[in-house]
């Protein structure tokens, strides 16, 4: 590799949000300056990806903790984006970019994707919340959220790698994400193109035949933000790097949104919110954890992204675009069948245990 170039290792880059960033990356106006590689964990996605696109590709997952640190020791910059509570892969990820640090004593850049479900509280949808963490007072986090919250162990690893010195850590926690994935990566058929939380909201609803389905009453407050302003962000973030050196809605407002998808698609006769009457029976039935259905579908969760609009991030995409992208992701997963939803639960159990 030369020398004169850049060289970025992303990991996640077949994923959702990661195949967004990675078709920004290969499209970037100096784009020529870099030396790009990802490590895809399928062959299949891993031959696609290496016979369409200029980077480097190399077959693994997190699971190859030396060959995490091998790549990682070679980056300049590293875009972690394949699993935001992975603690070893990111621990084999610091330890490579610490060797890095120790060869050359220039200082590596490790941009960590973490999320706002470390801000998640107990409302399970009865009531708003009126605290708001700001990004740039890191202070509010450092003193208000506990250590074992959602992704704190592997935010706290990198905080404390940041301040030895030996990296330069850059955390970017998107909330609740929206929009279907688009681009060359996804027409593929080989990446999915679908968020977490509203999905699972209309699947669960789909599985139970009822209508729009509500959390208590509703009332919980999350961030959201587009896919596309999503992948926006770590582009910005990484042209601070380079020169050396997330809107806010109600759960309640979100959750009426499939209501009048599924009247217009002949799925419900009523846009009425239907709440889950035995929550404790029907998000235990359909997601198969009832901490995770009242964290995803019922917890607040706010914060104010100052820092990266500080650096020029300016989102594209509104609430109403939010609604408007409703439709579409009900049409999308109206077949979807129980076995659908067990892959979404499966993904929150992982991270709970």
């Amino acid at each position: 590799m030369s020398s004169s170039k850049t060289n970025i290792f992303i990991t996640g880059a077949t994923g959702y949000i990661g195949g967004s960033v990675f078709q920004r990356l290969i499209q970037h106006p100096i784009a020529a300056n870099f030396n790009i590689t990802a490590l895809i964990r399928s062959p299949e996605k891993a031959k696609f990806v290496r016979e369409n696109f200029p980077m480097n590709v190399v077959e693994g997952s997190n699971a190859d903790l030396d060959k995490l640190t091998d790549l990682s020791e070679r980056a300049d910059i590293i875009l972690n984006i394949a699993d935001s509570d992975d603690l070893a892969a990111a621990n084999a990820i610091m330890q490579g970019l610490k060797q890095r640090h120790e060869k050359t004593r220039v200082k590596p850049t490790l941009i960590h994707t973490s999320g706002t479900g470390f801000l998640v509280d107990d409302a399970r949808g009865m009531f708003a919340t009126d605290k708001i963490y700001h990004g740039s007072k890191p202070e509010e986090i450092e003193n208000g959220i506990p250590d074992n919250a959602l992704h704190r162990n592997v935010d706290l690893a990198v905080i404390d790698a940041d301040r030895k010195g030996w990296l330069r850590g850059l955390i970017i926690s998107p909330p609740t994400i929206f929009g279907i994935g688009s681009g060359p990566l996804y027409d593929s058929g080989l990446v999915n193109k679908h968020s977490l939380q509203i999905p699972l909201l209309i699947k669960i609803s789909l599985a139970r035949g009822r209508g729009a389905g509500v959390v208590g009453e509703g009332k919980s407050i999350w961030n959201h933000v587009h896919i596309d302003d999503v992948a926006n962000s770590y582009i910005v973030l990484l042209d601070a790097v380079l020169k050396n050196l997330m809107r806010s809605h109600m759960q309640g407002r979100r959750q009426g949104g499939p209501g009048k998808a599924f009247v217009q698609l002949g799925l419900a006769k009523s846009a009425k919110l239907v709440p889950f009457t035995e929550p404790e029976a029907e998000l235990q039935k359909y997601i198969g954890s009832l901490f995770m259905g009242y964290l995803a579908l019922g917890s607040n969760a706010r914060g104010w992204a100052e820092q990266i609009h500080a650096l020029g991030w300016k989102p594209k995409y509104t609430t109403t675009d939010l609604f408007v992208n409703i439709k579409p992701e009900v049409q999308a997963h109206v077949p979807a069948k129980k076995p659908l939803i067990r892959r979404v639960a499966l993904k929150f159990q992982q991270i709970f245990h």
